[in-house]
């Protein structure tokens, strides 16, 4: 904004500068305004035309100029950078002498501005390709520090206009320029807004700041206010900047708020990640070219965070490094990284994330196919780690602590080390870990993604709090993950997945009705129905998951018993989502009562439905005759891959 409002005080003392450099040609030459006009198109390297100028001459003289037209760059598609139907001001003669200018007065009555930005990102106030003349011009027009300002007394703009144009960016700006009088004697504030569109998304922009006069003075912070509406995005600075060029000294409080972080991308060219609803304040402040948010508090969905922001401008591309720390952190708030929306009903979510949530129930997905925009990793390199000291996550995820350090490098974004702290047994200070890592090369359009993760010493009782079932269950679970697939979503990444699954549980034990009713054990199960759940022993429990191209097949999956042998069999298609799979039981003691049949798990991944397979009409006794399983040797083979 400042720097636009410098643009038009440029290009005006040029044309002051030009006027003054005329009056020599004043007093020889019958075509005053003829001179002046090639004078100033030989300057400025742009075809310039005055219709009128006239001058009253006095200690202090007053320059009258109608129909200031200059014309714009070549490539540009408006014809006129700058449009103006009067220029008024007064000169003090003597400052000139020490190179100064010095105007008591400027007036500006219906100027028309047009900014463009050219497929080369050249913009059209650029003077760079204009004859050596221009430096001059072109020092006025983009001053480096407030030192280089003109002086001006008074400035008065009127129904000013203001167009700007970046079609790289989509971005297009109409809008208004004008001065306003201040409160209290103070001078005329600068006032600037603009509505329009970027990228599709309604755009919206109003500046209020501090006279041009206070853009020189060296002493007086110069006060900023500025609302920027994007789509649902909200950004708004306001406090005082001692170089508002140089963003030096600054004391400016920045609120950022919106459905999702992702949304600020086309408006400020930062990469924000994925997440539900946001609220975000701190302080703005930068130092040799690199911004600094910092002071800053995040409330992202039903999750709080602090920490600070740094944006190296000096880096091309540019690099992001933030530190974040959190004491509430809602697990649900990180699903949208991947392309889920957060599973909160009734939670702070946006209305896109609630319109997945209800295309997913609706379809009976668990793995949404919402297209992820990981080409933006390319934009910008990124060091940013979180630290979230308390997780508040569903009774089946006992997640307690997270922490992970993401680093984005030429467009491959590595989250390592990635670590999950899963409740303990209450017993000891151990708790269970995951821990590895998980990268995603986004150097191509279709993005590869791989994770290694290796989970310890999880409790396997804690996925079955606020259940029946947890008070008879017991054990600690090891296991691993090795995947990789590609695709923009999250759908197409497990759709095309290779890796495996493997997990073992090396004694411990768990529900009698759990096991019961796995195995329709149908006298134990009813007896427990009504005399209550208890625990019995396992000596182990183990399984795979190989996973080729998307197809899931269960790979030794058992669980040992005092009473009988689970086998699972069956596959999954991660392409569409569902399953089919079979339970059966091998009996290691004699039951009155048995289905001779398999538990069938058949549906939608989301929710499949269970049921009973192959069923004799009357329930028979059976002779167990299951031996029990070489639990080390069968664990160590799992893990080993043979």
């Amino acid at each position: 904004m400042l720097r636009i409002l410098a643009w038009t005080a440029g290009v005006l003392v040029a044309l002051v500068g030009i006027a003054i450099g005329a009056v020599y040609f004043y007093v020889t030459s019958d075509d005053f305004r003829g001179r002046i006009e090639t004078h100033a198109s030989a300057l400025s390297g742009r075809k310039t035309t005055i219709s009128d100028i006239s001058i009253d001459w006095g200690w202090t003289p007053h320059v009258h100029m109608s129909g200031v037209e200059f014309a714009n760059a070549k490539w540009a598609k408006e014809p006129y950078m700058l449009k103006a139907e009067r220029l008024d001001f007064e000169i003090r003669p003597w400052p000139l002498l020490k190179g100064d200018l010095v105007l008591p007065s400027l007036v500006l009555r219906k100027p028309e501005m047009v900014v463009e930005k050219g497929d080369r990102d050249q913009l059209n106030w650029d003077l760079g390709e204009a004859p050596p003349a221009a430096a001059v011009a072109k020092q006025a027009v983009e001053p480096d520090n407030r030192f280089e300002t003109p002086v001006i007394g008074r400035l008065e703009v009127t129904e000013g206009k203001l167009t700007y144009r970046d079609p790289k960016r989509k971005l297009e700006l109409d809008g208004t320029v004008s001065t306003a009088t201040g409160t209290g004697g103070d001078p005329a504030q600068a006032k600037l807004e603009l509505k329009g569109k970027l990228e599709g998304q309604p755009l919206t922009i109003r500046f209020v700041g501090g006279s041009l006069i206070m853009l020189r003075d060296t002493e007086q912070p110069y006060p900023l206010d500025l609302d920027v509406s994007f789509g649902a995005t909200k950004l708004k600075a306001k406090g005082t900047v001692m170089d508002p060029f140089q963003w030096t000294g600054a004391d400016v409080q920045l609120a950022l708020s919106g459905h999702d972080l992702a949304d600020i991308y086309p408006l400020l060219g930062i990469p924000g990640p994925p997440t539900p609803p946001y609220n975000i304040t701190g302080k703005l402040h930068r130092e040799e070219g690199v911004w600094k948010f910092v002071q800053s508090k995040w409330h992202v969905g039903d999750s709080d965070l602090t920490g600070d922001v740094l944006v190296d401008t000096r880096r091309k591309p540019g690099h992001l490094t933030a530190k974040l720390v959190s004491q509430k952190l809602v697990f649900a708030d990180l699903a949208p990284l991947v392309g889920a929306p957060p599973d909160k009903p009734g939670g702070n979510v946006s209305p896109q994330q609630r319109q997945t949530q209800q295309q997913l129930e609706a379809t009976g997905d668990l793995f949404p196919n919402l297209p992820l925009k990981v080409e933006k990793l390319r934009a910008m390199n990124m060091d940013v780690t979180l630290d979230a000291r308390r997780v508040i996550a569903p009774s089946y995820l006992p997640v307690q602590a997270l922490s992970f350090r993401v680093v984005v490098q030429d467009g491959v974004a590595t989250a390592k080390p990635l670590t999950l702290i899963l409740l303990g047994d209450g017993q000891s200070a151990g708790a269970g870990k995951i821990a590895g890592e998980l990268v995603v090369d986004a150097r191509t359009d279709t993005p590869k993604v791989r994770t290694s993760l290796v989970a310890s010493d999880i409790e396997l009782r804690n996925f079955f709090r606020n259940s029946r079932y947890f008070d008879a269950t017991y054990g600690k679970v090891q296991g691993r993950v090795v995947l990789a697939g590609t695709g923009r979503s999250l759908a197409q990444v497990m759709g095309t997945a290779d890796g495996h699954v493997a997990a073992a549980l090396g004694g411990g034990s768990v529900s009698s009705l759990m096991v019961s009713l796995a195995g329709l054990q149908i006298f134990d199960a009813l007896i427990l129905y009504v005399t209550g759940d208890n625990r019995i022993p396992i000596k182990c429990a183990i399984g795979r998951l190989n996973l080729n191209h998307g197809t899931v097949t269960f790979d030794r999956t058992l669980l040992d018993t005092q009473k009988s042998v689970l086998h699972v069999q069956g596959q999954a298609s991660l392409i569409t989502q569902a399953v089919k799979a079979e339970i059966d039981a091998d009996a290691k003691q004699f039951d009155l009562l048995d289905l001779h049949g398999a538990v069938v798990v058949q549906g939608k991944l989301r929710q499949p439905h269970v049921s009973l397979g192959r069923i004799f009409p009357i329930p028979t006794p059976v002779i167990g005759t299951a031996k029990d399983v070489a639990c080390g040797a069968a664990t160590q083979q799992l893990f080993s891959g043979q």
